[in-house]
């Protein structure tokens, strides 16, 4: 559309309101006149009327030469409306009395009240003796009183009141223009207008999805007439296009996209995911041995079975993403709800699974196989040719370590992946298999040196060697096995507690650690709830560590189930604190008992002490215990003492012990008394 184009509405609406106008000024004009002589004439008799009203009493002043009573008379004279001014003179022509309203400050309508009231601002009248007095048959002149008019005001009042005329005539007139610029618009453009928005949103691709409306009212005249037949136009050629869109983007075995349609909406999908900053996946299928299918089969089962394939694929990638047949035995996923190398694999090894399910085919067994690569977006590639290409590479890859085998582009993805898989099998089979150990972390009164309690740290031996945390809690927390491990520790620290009170007389409180998925999961507290009365526990003896994070990510539901371990009486302390972003605010009702300033703060003391100082400041005045975990040295130790730190922990007094260790070192020696917090 031009930009010159301008829509019937608009020049309605114009015409209509230049006509309005034009009569509005017009009868304006006429009104303007009639109201100049009215007030004229309102003027004129109002000044005889005063004249005659005051000619008496100020006779008689000037007669009796009583200069009071001539005042008060001219002082009524200034109350009536736009007087200004009045004055008396004797018959010498000597001023008697006079009196005056300030004067008005001259505005921009001076010129405009001299034209109008110019001969009325002043009036005057001759005053005669009276007639009472002896010889007063003869008229006998005394003096003469003189009114000043404030035309000005005068004009400012009637200026006001053609404002107010003026106001109404608009209004008049523009209400007139809005109720005939509906009905030309209800009656007439809208349609119209209906019609051409109608007509930019028809989609060439395919132009029956919009189709022009028909408004009631014109459905019986021209209008209804031509959107009829402009639709019917557009149901035909809608119908020839879908026929020929079909023919052009889709494959005729399978029904599955061909490679011109995927890359459109691979380019689409780059487009959304450059928007939201997102991954998504490409992976190219290619079937081993399909040659031999072909040949021994022949090429009626051969595409039978690639048909039957493509029902597997589409049923295993559901809505997360788009199949599309390349041609001959290859085809490709646009994986665009699978965005990182983990989901990716996880994706694959699934879709093997599926595509090696045997398939009978008239009376032949088939045993489908497939080698497949992966290629990520942005990581792989910007383009839809280059994801492919390097998808189509990373296939070649896979296919020429064996049947059946999948791989990234990249080889450290495909290393990374693989690890992660074995990993994630590993502590499956751990859970199972029992080899997870818990050490035990002492925490001490700094100003006594006294145990106070110990936190629980889980250790996986394997083959002999015990593996750190950091191996393998990524993966856990990322395939979310680390819920069902996470319930292993707190119930292997129920059990440590009661076996402690049976054995030794002697428990110290233990802190588990609970990540964030399995804080976020709903089992959690009544899991913990029932655990501590299975084994017959004081809730006060288990303390749950929660990550800063954790709690941000739903800080409504974190209070919510912090709160029911607190009523239920087991402890509550805040992991790594200062390390997230949490808001005072929010601590404030957080219903823990526990903060830990974080190693990398306690490391950085004496030199650096701004935060460990304002954490233990924040801690005494929410009334709350504080824990310095990894102190590894005396100046540390030193530091936090002088200002009021309670318990610590680190390397400094012990490192995490075995189960037995701990036992030998700080159990045993306490088998006469039970400690808490």
């Amino acid at each position: 559309m031009s930009a010159s184009f301008k829509s019937l509405t608009w020049k309605q609406t114009n015409l209509v309101v230049f006509s309005a106008l034009f009569f509005a000024i017009a009868i304006f004009i006429v009104e303007i006149a009639l109201v100049g002589v009215s007030a004229r004439d309102q003027l004129k008799a109002s000044q005889k009327e005063l004249l005659d009203s005051v000619e008496q009493p100020a006779a008689n002043a000037v007669w009796a030469l009583d200069d009071n009573l001539a005042k008060q008379t001219l002082e009524g004279i200034l109350k009536v409306q736009h007087v200004g001014s009045a004055v008396i003179e004797l018959d010498d022509g000597s001023l008697f009395v006079s009196v005056s309203n300030p004067n008005a400050e001259p505005n921009v309508f001076q010129g405009l009240s001299d034209h109008l009231f110019g001969d009325l601002k002043e009036i005057s009248r001759s005053l005669l003796r009276p007639f009472y007095f002896e010889g007063a048959t003869k008229q006998h002149f005394i003096g003469t009183l003189t009114v000043f008019y404030d035309t000005q005001g005068l004009t400012d009042s009637l200026l006001a009141q053609l404002k107010f005329s003026l106001t109404a005539t608009l209004a008049r007139a523009l209400l007139i223009t809005l109720l005939l610029s509906i009905v030309f618009h209800r009656f007439l453009t809208r349609p119209i207008a209906q019609i051409s928005e109608a007509i930019d949103k028809i989609d060439p691709e395919s132009p029956d999805k919009n189709l022009l409306p028909v408004d009631p009212s014109h459905i019986d005249d021209e209008l209804g007439l031509v959107a009829s037949k402009f639709n019917q136009i557009l149901i035909q050629f809608g119908q020839t296009q879908s026929k020929l869109r079909k023919m052009a983007t889709r494959d005729p075995l399978t029904g599955l996209p061909n490679r011109t349609l995927l890359l459109e909406t691979i380019a689409v999908t780059i487009q959304r995911a450059r928007v939201h900053k997102k991954q998504f996946s490409m992976v190219f299928i290619d079937l081993d041995r399909f040659k031999n299918v072909n040949d021994s089969l022949g090429h009626a089962l051969g595409d039978k079975f690639l048909a039957r394939i493509a029902r597997v694929l589409e049923r295993v990638v559901g809505d997360k993403g788009t199949v599309a047949r390349l041609g001959g035995d290859e085809f490709v996923i646009l994986a665009d709800e699978i965005q990182t190398p983990g989901q990716a694999a996880d994706f694959v090894d699934n879709l093997l699974l599926q595509l090696n399910t045997p398939m009978q085919l008239n009376e032949h067994t088939i045993h489908p196989a497939a080698s497949v690569g992966i290629s990520i977006y942005p990581d792989d590639g910007m383009t839809a040719e280059d994801l492919i290409r390097h998808a189509d590479i990373a296939m070649y890859s896979a296919k020429a370590a064996g049947s059946n085998q999948w791989a990234f582009f990249k080889q450290q993805m495909t290393e990374r992946a693989a690890v992660r898989l074995r990993t994630e099998a590993s502590l499956h089979d751990a859970l199972k298999h029992d080899e997870f150990r818990l050490h035990f972390q002492p925490k001490f009164d700094i100003k006594t040196g006294k145990i106070l309690a110990c936190e629980a740290l889980i250790r996986w031996q394997k083959d002999g060697r015990l593996i750190s945390p950091l191996s393998f809690i990524p993966v856990a927390e990322e395939t979310g096995i680390i819920i069902p491990i996470g319930r292993w520790v707190i119930e292997e620290a129920c059990k440590t507690l009661r076996e402690w009170k049976v054995r030794y007389n002697f428990v110290l409180p233990i802190a588990v650690n609970v990540a964030s998925q399995q804080f976020a999961d709903a089992s959690l507290v009544p899991d913990i709830k029932q655990l501590a009365l299975r084994y017959q526990i004081d809730p006060e003896l288990l303390e749950i560590e929660i990550t800063e994070t954790s709690l941000m990510n739903d800080i409504e539901l974190a209070i919510s189930k912090l709160q029911q371990l607190k009523s239920a009486g087991f402890g509550i302390a805040v992991d790594d604190f200062g390390t997230g972003y949490s808001s005072l605010s929010y601590l404030r009702h957080l219903p823990i008992t526990t903060m830990k300033i974080d190693r990398c703060f306690v490391t950085d003391l004496p030199q650096e002490s701004a935060i460990a100082s304002t954490i233990l400041m924040l801690g005494k005045q929410l009334n709350l215990s504080v824990v310095a975990e990894g102190i590894e040295n005396q100046e540390q130790l030193d530091w936090l003492s002088s200002n009021d730190c309670q318990i610590g922990q680190g390397f400094y007094f012990s490192k995490p012990l075995p189960m037995d260790e701990f036992i030998e070192k700080y159990i045993k020696p306490n088998t006469a008394s039970i400690s808490n917090i």
